[in-house]
């Protein structure tokens, strides 16, 4: 979808892009947690058997898979933007990086065994506070080391740049009454098939929505 707005809206306009993009996937979200909704209120949820167990079972081992390369990646420390392979392995097994992946793989099988034997709702957030307080715990008892040094090391995430608002990742939605424009005529235009004469009628984004991005 990404590569589809880059391509209709131009490279020559990265606010709009992005701000395209940001709102295309928060719609998807909310659109298909509406149908879900009227899926479960009408009882539809059998509908689901209509569908191939093979493509059931590749989407959701494809999301598992995701998740599982995504949780090393911010783990680690790692560059989104890089490549698995020898050299990213190697990287993994080093006594730093090693340390900070393996810590939360093995906190995530010590909460898969507690979850085989306690069911409580109440379980898994109180193992989340926990590791929290002991964390700071351990931080606070430990000598000459400043929240700067967890930071550098990767164990805590970086503080953002001082005086940007809490607020500032909404303003990459551009939420202007022309941005909200284009938004949906590129969405309606990207659904659109592109077959016979439409496939030659390219989008052309309205120039001077953009003008003062």
């Amino acid at each position: 979808m990404a590569y589809t707005i880059l391509a209709q809206v131009g490279s020559d306009k990265p606010k709009a892009v992005m701000a395209t993009v940001i709102t295309s996937y928060a719609l998807s979200s909310i659109l298909t947690g509406i149908i879900f909704l009227f899926l479960g209120l009408l009882r539809l949820g059998d509908l689901v058997s209509f569908f191939p167990r093979s493509i059931l079972l590749g989407c959701i081992g494809g999301v598992g898979v995701f998740l599982v390369l995504t949780g090393m990646e911010v783990s680690a420390g790692l560059d989104s933007n890089m490549e698995w392979n020898l050299d990213t392995l190697k990287g993994l097994v080093y006594p730093h990086t090693l340390v900070l992946w393996t810590v939360p793989l093995l906190l995530s099988i010590v909460l898969m065994v507690i979850r085989k034997y306690l069911t409580h709702p109440v379980v898994m957030p109180a193992f989340f506070i926990l590791i929290i307080a002991i964390f700071y715990i351990v931080y606070a008892l430990l000598p000459n080391i400043g929240l700067h040094d967890l930071q550098e090391n990767g164990w805590v995430f970086a503080a953002p740049d001082e005086g940007v608002p809490f607020y500032h990742f909404y303003e990459y939605y551009g939420m202007r009454r022309t941005y909200i424009l284009h938004h949906l005529l590129t969405c309606a235009q990207i659904s659109m098939p592109s077959t016979g004469r439409q496939s030659h009628r390219r989008f052309q984004p309205c120039l001077p929505c953009h003008s003062s991005a």
